[in-house]
């Protein structure tokens, strides 16, 4: 953790010997959500700047980039020998998460400062992830550099309701490390409260319920459906769940937890109902509905409004309701259609794979069917309705997720060295997460992807199949 700091630190005074910052960062909440704590913090010192939000880094790209600073979020480690080739002379920090399958190439005369508790496999397998808690987010990393720039005690603690939005977003633990000692000083200082309650966001019941896709309730998209439970749980869908009273959301909360178990017997209560985070000082302050309305607005496209939240911009809040609805309508339309039509999921020996029909949800929807409804192996979303993005070769984006329930049987199982592996065969590129990665390949080479994949996961888990 001392290492940690000490980087920390040196990156905050990087970027205060600059008047203009590049930043880049990735479209989902986690990664909006750190380029935002950046973006105030640059604010706050009189620094100016220019965030670009994407959804992969190429050569291209990179090679593209000119200013004195650039400081990248959420990504770059698996890049970091690109990134050493073309911004040798540029001042660069990488505030990244993501496991590497081996030491990124960083010199030590390289100007690139990598921050990184998990920069490869065998930093983790030393037990790094052990000495930070159960996993520091890119905002996490974000907001610890933030108030290194802040210089006296207080200042930017303000910003750690974006670490709690970025945290929530890639579903990581408050319960201990780095990620616990950031709550418990925001909560201290007022800026953040909590309390136990249910897990479905704030807002009308029956449009949370209607809308639900985490925790999914199999009752999403089904409008009779979810009146007839509410007349028989007694519950006015028109209140908004923040106006229950304790029996009324005991109630409420069993008849949707016994729904559930229905559906996964496996599933335990903590899925539905826990502790629930008030953002005091954003424009939207139940954590759960700003990480997801953030997320919204990067999947699809628009994520100079999450953005835009990020830097309290209240005017801005109801677009990003538009586009959340926008986003969990396609979820629920997807969802629906993998319940109803036989055939859409494929199984291999090691693995279940779809093809997506709709844009811009493929890895959310894939936590969601590994989650709930098929958990018993690796699930592989394909999504081939991307193809061309400004006159590029056309790609087929893939995601790949494993519950923790399958991770902790499987001990073998790494989806993000799986995926890399996986798409260097077929000529592409990918990475993530042990639990969650993510593949871009060219298109027509999806049926080699996924063989090679269910050989490799196969192999991992120590099956004979190879």
């Amino acid at each position: 953790m001392m290492a940690l700091r000490k980087s920390v630190e040196k990156a905050a005074e990087l970027i205060k010997d600059h008047a203009y910052a590049r930043i880049i960062s990735h479209y989902d909440a986690d990664g909006i959500t750190s380029a935002g704590i950046i973006c105030n913090a640059l604010l706050r010192n009189d620094i100016q700047f220019h965030t670009t939000i994407v959804s992969k880094l190429d050569r291209s790209f990179i090679q593209g980039l000119d200013e004195d600073l650039i400081i990248f979020c959420d990504m770059g480690t698996a890049q970091s020998d690109l990134i050493t080739e073309y911004l040798n002379k540029k001042d660069v920090i990488i505030l990244d998460h993501h496991v590497a399958s081996a030491s990124p190439p960083i010199s030590r005369v390289s100007s690139v400062l990598l921050i990184n508790p998990f920069g490869s496999r065998s930093m983790e397998k030393r037990g790094m992830e052990n000495e930070i808690g159960d996993g520091i987010c890119a905002a996490g990393l974000s907001y610890l550099m933030a108030r290194c720039m802040a210089g006296d005690n207080k200042a930017n603690i303000d910003l750690a309701g974006l670490a709690v939005a970025g945290t929530l977003g890639d579903k990581l633990e408050f319960t201990k490390g780095i990620n616990k000692l950031i709550l418990d000083e925001a909560v201290k200082e007022g800026v953040i409260s909590v309390k136990k309650g249910l897990k479905l966001g704030d807002g009308k019941i029956r449009d949370l319920i209607l809308f639900s896709t985490e925790p999914y309730i199999p009752l999403a998209g089904k409008g009779a459906w979810v009146d007839a439970l509410l007349s028989k749980a007694g519950i006015d869908g028109d209140k908004n769940v923040s106006d229950l009273g304790k029996e009324s959301e005991k109630r409420l909360s069993d008849a949707l937890f016994s729904l559930l178990r229905e559906s996964n017997p496996e599933i335990s209560e903590g899925a539905l109902v826990g502790t629930t985070y008030i953002l005091n000082s954003e424009v939207i302050r139940n954590g759960l509905n700003f990480m997801r309305m953030v997320d919204a607005c990067g999947r699809l496209g628009n994520s100079s409004i999450g953005i835009g939240l990020c830097l309290r911009e209240e005017g801005l809040v109801g677009e990003a309701k538009s586009l959340y609805l926008t986003f969990q309508s396609k979820l629920v339309s997807e969802l629906n259609r993998i319940e109803s039509e036989k055939g859409e999921i494929k199984e291999l020996q090691n693995i279940f794979y779809l093809f997506v029909h709709e844009r811009g949800i493929t890895g959310v929807l894939a936590g969601i069917v590994a989650e709930y409804l098929y958990t018993g192996k690796i699930v592989i979303v394909v999504n081939k309705q991307d193809l061309t993005e400004d006159g590029k070769v056309a790609e087929t984006k893939l995601s790949a997720r494993c519950n923790k329930k399958l991770l902790a049987v499987s001990k073998g199982i790494d989806l993000a060295q799986a995926m890399e592996k996986a798409s260097r065969e077929v000529g592409g590129v990918g990475g993530g997460h042990p639990v969650a990665a993510g593949a871009s390949i060219p298109e027509g080479a999806e049926e080699k992807f996924i063989a090679a994949l269910d050989r490799i996961i196969g192999a991992q888990k120590g099956s004979e199949y190879s």
